[in-house]
């Protein structure tokens, strides 16, 4: 993903169209790099560093500003946003599903619901606390295990919970006078330059294995973070999202989604009966010599 969008930086340089993604470092090429950069900006970035093919929040760290991080093969370090905007003092991310059934010509589809995680615990960017994880981290399987963990139900009206809906954030918003639209606008301009940002590689790649291009389509997680100016910054994106149900939330959230993706897809369900019904037709004309393709 960062390489993409890093592509797409250097071709529209000075417009600041994609400057929507943390800076990120590769290591171990990058390792170099981040070094300099780090020394010339006299260590005054937090960085986050994770592993780049992992998940659930597994080997995840927050890194200090003078801490010293050394060459592992196979990360990624990224600054790490310190303003994020809270909610009741509590740091959180957006789960927003989107499904792309074409590259050539784009189609993108964005799923009218999605998640809302929180931190468990209130966030501070005192460095005294970079190893709390239930501060800085909003996944789920991280917080599910913390003794402030909330449970969700299936109802829009549980504010306590460690997990809401968007409609439930479209509400806090109004309540506290944020426009909801407005950030969905900038969350859906994330979404659509990310997408165009990896265009050019996701065609070249499947125009090879096959003509037909609808023949594929795929569901993705983005991970939004906003920071205090309600500005959105795309954390990662997932290729293949959760799809389990932890919650009666998650369940109602989930259910809808695939339904519309094989909707959007047009996937047909499977019939047995009718399946059969067809084969023993097959047979018939196959035994009765009408089949044209028997030879």
């Amino acid at each position: 993903m960062w390489k993409n969008i890093q592509r797409a930086q250097k071709m529209f340089q000075g417009t600041g169209e994609f400057n929507f993604c943390p800076k990120s470092y590769i290591f171990p090429d990058d390792y170099r790099k981040f070094c300099i950069e780090r020394e010339s900006s006299n260590n005054k970035h937090m960085y986050i560093m994770k592993p780049a093919a992992s998940s659930c929040g597994k080997g995840i760290k927050v890194v200090g500003p003078k801490t010293q991080v050394n060459k592992k093969n196979g990360y990624i370090v990224c600054q790490y946003i310190s303003n994020p905007h809270l909610i009741d003092g509590f740091k959180y991310d957006l789960r927003i599903y989107v499904c792309v059934t074409c590259f050539d010509p784009l189609k993108i589809f964005l799923f009218r619901e999605g998640l809302v995680r929180f931190a468990t615990q209130k966030y501070s960017n005192n460095p005294k606390n970079l190893d709390k994880r239930f501060v800085h981290l909003t996944n789920y399987s991280v917080n599910k295990k913390a003794d402030d963990y909330v449970k969700s139900g299936a109802d829009d009206d549980g504010e306590d919970a460690s997990k809401w809906n968007l409609y439930q954030l479209r509400h806090w918003f109004s309540k506290n006078g944020i426009n909801y639209n407005q950030i969905l606008n900038r969350i859906k301009d994330v979404v659509i330059k990310t997408c165009i940002a990896h265009e050019p590689q996701i065609t070249g790649t499947y125009s090879r294995c096959n003509k037909n291009r609808n023949v594929c389509f795929e569901i993705y997680g983005f991970d939004i973070l906003l920071d205090s100016k309600l500005r959105p910054h795309l954390l990662e994106i997932n290729i293949s999202p959760s799809l389990s149900s932890s919650s009666p939330l998650d369940k109602k959230i989930k259910t809808t989604l695939i339904c519309d993706t094989l909707n959007l897809a047009g996937v047909a369900p499977y019939d047995r009966k009718l399946y059969d019904k067809e084969m023993e037709n097959v047979l018939k004309k196959r035994l009765l010599g009408l089949d044209k393709n028997t030879t």
